[in-house]
């Protein structure tokens, strides 16, 4: 009975578009003391990020956070941040979840050795290739993902469970099986009730079944626990997929259509109720949103596991510009878009690759830019070290990030965004700031770096508007970037014997320290 799927449900859906801006309830950020973002990474970015929340918890910061925003490997240590109330059945703090503060003197190579802070135990001791061996026999090839994270991660914390929903609170549970008594018996699983006001878990949302993406019809998806979807439509227009198979009909013994036309779909618009999503859509009155409407129900739960894998999975976007991988491996659900004067044709709902909010914005920032966020810390974990470069004669014509190795996340936020079909990343309707404004910055974090002090430094930028994302612009954020790199201050002060070991590059136990590759990091 707990696990039963009835045929109707009743959900907000919830319009957030050009005609109606605001976002819902704790969502719109306009207020909010501080909001945070962590980037992609894998597993550099899960232990970037717990460092980072450790020190704010330290300096009693974290504690006045009212919302996370947060991509991949972000994702990982912040959904345990948010939702993990006990820890291998037993309750558990925040001090003890995120680990004591760290005496650099005192991190010995016996110290190293020792277990990780739980946050992270399920990183260090879990061996993905064998979860990958084991799952891969057992399940359809596009739940594997999930299910490893899961296991890996979410496990020691009671999280783990694909047939448990997700909701903002136990206030809430309570008015959402009120509302459902056919789902009374549903388990759900919540955040802490000393957490931010909001948590988002971002993902992408690709291309219809057997249609592929490009910069111009990839779109945000954000999940959360009170609200799933996609906000605003990206330049107010219709979007166009082309098929991932164009070539002339083959012979009838090939095993897939070989040619199929273009589709010309909306996407986006606001969110549903995220234990109602997934489902066929409703009718033309109930697609437009409102309160407690009725909806048909997903055919299995959206689960927090589901959330998690879908935010980190990285190959997705490029598998969704290939035939088989397509087909194959990655992620699906039924999406339906919310509709409005601006687009109002209803539209049923198509089956959607999903995918690693890194895809089209790997820092987190844009969805809280999105809620009008005032002042935000910006957890940067960048994949490659900032390099030499003159910055003596560099200008703003001549300037180029990519030279200076800034991690793009960065440069995409000031204009500088790429974008790669081949490795699946789409960063060019990403400026939110001025262009003009990234040399200084860039500036600032290598001066830092050359006197061997930590990337850490405070701006105030001018928000922008960018149509593609819905992005209001025009005010002041208030910017602590938080930005991976070496830091030769804090090696100095590390015991000898570590010190030899990082010297060593390649051969010794610190392999490309600080900037562990995404995954098998250091031994």
């Amino acid at each position: 009975m707990g696990n039963s799927v009835p045929s109707k449900l009743v959900a907000d859906v919830v319009p957030v578009n050009s005609e109606t801006t605001f976002f819902p309830g704790a969502h719109n950020a306009y207020n909010a003391k501080f909001c945070l973002c962590t980037s992609g990474g894998g597993a550099r970015a899960m232990t970037h990020t717990m460092g980072v929340y450790r020190a704010l918890h330290e300096m009693g910061i974290l504690e006045e956070v009212d919302g996370i925003s947060s991509v991949s490997g972000g994702t990982w240590a912040s959904s345990i941040y948010m939702f993990g109330k006990d820890f291998e059945g037993k309750a558990i703090d925040t001090s003890t979840m995120l680990g004591p503060r760290s005496n650099p003197q005192q991190l010995t190579m016996e110290v190293l050795r020792q277990e990780a802070p739980p946050l992270a135990r399920g990183l260090t001791k879990g061996n993905s290739s064998e979860l990958l061996k084991k799952h891969a026999g057992t399940r359809r090839d596009n739940e594997v993902w999930a299910r490893v994270v899961a296991d890996m991660l979410l496990e020691p914390f009671g999280l783990a469970s694909f047939d448990c929903s997700v909701a903002k609170s136990e206030e809430d549970v309570e008015r959402i099986k009120e509302e459902n008594p056919q789902i009374k018996d549903w388990s759900f699983k919540t955040p802490r009730t000393d957490r931010p006001k909001f948590f988002v878990m971002n993902g992408a949302l690709l291309a219809p079944k057997d249609h592929s993406i490009n910069e111009d019809n990839l779109v945000s998806f954000q999940m959360s626990p009170d609200y799933t979807g996609s906000p605003f439509y990206p330049q107010d227009k219709i979007l166009q997929f082309a098929p991932d198979v164009t070539y002339p009909p083959a012979p009838l013994c090939c095993i897939y259509p070989c040619w199929r036309s273009a589709m010309t779909l909306s996407v986006g618009g606001g969110f549903i109720e995220s234990f109602a999503f997934g489902g066929e859509a409703p009718t033309p009155a109930a697609q437009r949103g409102g309160s407690q409407v009725s909806v048909p129900a997903p055919a299995s739960r959206f689960s927090l596991p589901e959330m998690v894998g879908i935010s980190s999975y990285a190959p997705a976007s490029a598998f969704s510009n290939r035939r088989i991988t397509n087909t194959w491996l990655n992620i699906r659900k039924l999406y339906w878009p919310i509709t409005s004067r601006t687009v109002p044709t209803p539209q049923e709902a198509h089956e959607y690759a999903l995918g690693d909010g890194g895809a089209i914005d790997n820092s987190g920032l844009l969805p809280l830019l999105q809620r009008r966020a005032r002042k935000v810390i910006w957890i940067a974990t960048s994949y490659m070290p900032m390099t030499e470069y003159d910055y003596e004669k560099a200008t703003f014509g001549n300037f180029d990030p990519y030279e200076a190795q800034v991690v793009d996340q960065v440069a995409a936020a000031f204009g500088y965004g790429l974008n790669n079909k081949d490795e699946g990343y789409f960063y060019s309707n990403n400026q939110v700031f001025k262009k003009t404004e990234l040399l200084p910055i860039c500036r600032k974090l290598w001066n830092l770096k050359s006197q061997g002090k930590p990337c850490v430094l405070k701006e105030t930028l001018e928000v922008l508007p960018n149509n593609y994302w819905g992005i209001v612009g025009g005010y002041e954020v208030s910017l602590l970037l938080v930005y991976l790199d070496q830091c030769t201050d804090f090696q100095k002060q590390l015991p000898e014997e570590v010190q030899q070991e990082i010297a060593k590059g390649a051969g010794g136990a610190f392999e490309n320290f600080p900037i562990y590759k995404t995954r098998l990091g250091c031994r």
